[in-house]
């Protein structure tokens, strides 16, 4: 039977947490980084068979140098560059509780070369959390975090073991250098298309190979149906279509107030136009439902700006912000999405309030 590293893993995870179950005396679930405690699956023992030592995948692995900022601000000078990564098999988390929604996804391990190449002390497996794994589509894998159910039992040889059992140091010195491993886990069908890095406004990207939209996400300016549930609680049919996204020019959003973070991200518009198929009047307020999705996983949504009697920035204006659409009739929208430095845009998403209603992807070019 394999057993789990003593090793506590300090690897990042959207807020997941997950025991492994291993020898005996099995500790009690840990709460969730929201503070709720994740629904776990009954107690299983990890198979007594081989493990096995999972998929490598083709991976771009150029290093990157990278500002890292720490819990108290401070900014780090980083060479980054992901080593390898592996698809894993199902059978890896036996014996491991997950939640609900993660039961017969597939953890993927992210090896990444950390060098402190500043003057301070690093924590690199703080740095480890800047990274993500995701679709071709935007969608980002799901980090987790592991910790040991009996901290007295030996270290295995698995793959999950392996990856949460590194032996990188707690802080790295200028000019020292470490190796990180983060587990992500992907749907069974998926197939992950970059890693990126991410730190304020500025991402990095490394592509992976093999990773394709997968069939059913429309063409930009191609029209859906879909049923969308007004102000009253009523159901109305729409017709939504994606017009463009647009990257805005330079000074886009001059006249606005923003942070310098806000400042410092690229500018895009996303224009989206609804009919109202129904028989009443419609509240125009179709564009909270908006998400673009970009290339390194970070799903995004529409930047509030505040300006009194405008319809919007230059270039993004929308057509009845402030009325009702009638039967027949149409409305533009154009929506803010402030994007990352060396990110860019892949799809964006429009999900209906009606119960039941299976959300509309688009590429976005």
């Amino acid at each position: 039977m394999q057993r789990v590293s003593r090793r506590i893993s300090t690897i990042a995870g959207a807020g997941v947490l997950a025991l492994l179950l291993a020898g005996c005396g099995g500790a009690s679930i840990s709460e969730s980084a929201n503070g709720e405690k994740p629904k776990v699956a009954d107690k299983t023992q990890a198979a007594d068979k081989p493990a096995s030592t999972g998929t490598p995948l083709t991976l771009d692995s150029a290093p990157r140098r990278v500002n890292y900022t720490d819990g108290d601000e401070n900014v780090h000078k980083l060479t980054l560059n992901p080593t390898l990564l592996t698809r894993g098999s199902v059978d890896d988390l036996d014996g491991v509780r997950l939640d609900d929604d993660m039961r017969g996804m597939v953890p993927h391990y992210l090896t990444v070369s950390i060098t402190n190449t500043g003057s301070g002390t690093v924590e690199p497996a703080m740095a480890v959390r800047n990274f993500r794994v995701a679709l071709a589509d935007g969608t980002a894998g799901k980090a987790v975090s592991f910790f040991s159910g009996n901290p007295l039992a030996s270290p295995g040889t698995g793959p999950l073991e392996t990856c949460i059992g590194t032996k990188a140091p707690k802080t790295l010195m200028a000019g020292q250098a470490a190796t990180e491993c983060r587990v992500v886990m992907l749907a069974e069908d998926a197939k992950p298309a970059t890693v990126s890095y991410s730190d304020e406004s500025v991402t990095r990207t490394w592509k992976v190979e093999g990773g394709d939209i997968a069939g059913g996400v429309l063409a930009a300016g191609k029209s859906a149906k879909v049923t969308w549930k007004d102000t009253n609680d009523k159901d109305v049919p729409l017709t939504v279509t994606l017009k463009s996204v647009r990257k805005a020019g330079a000074g886009a959003l001059a006249e606005y107030k923003l942070s310098a973070r806000q400042k410092a991200a690229t500018v895009y518009f996303v224009t989206l136009a609804y009919r109202n198929n129904g028989t009443s009047k419609l509240y125009p307020g179709m564009d909270a439902a908006v998400l673009l999705r970009t290339e390194s996983g970070q799903t995004l949504r529409k930047l509030t700006l505040i300006a009194i009697g405008s319809n919007g920035p230059k270039g993004c204006q929308s057509s009845v912000p402030y009325g009702m659409v009638r039967p027949g009739k149409s409305v533009q929208q154009c929506g803010v999405y402030l994007v990352d430095q060396g990110d860019k845009p892949v799809t964006v998403t429009f999900s209906s309030t009606a119960e039941g209603a299976e959300p509309v992807t688009w590429k976005t070019s």
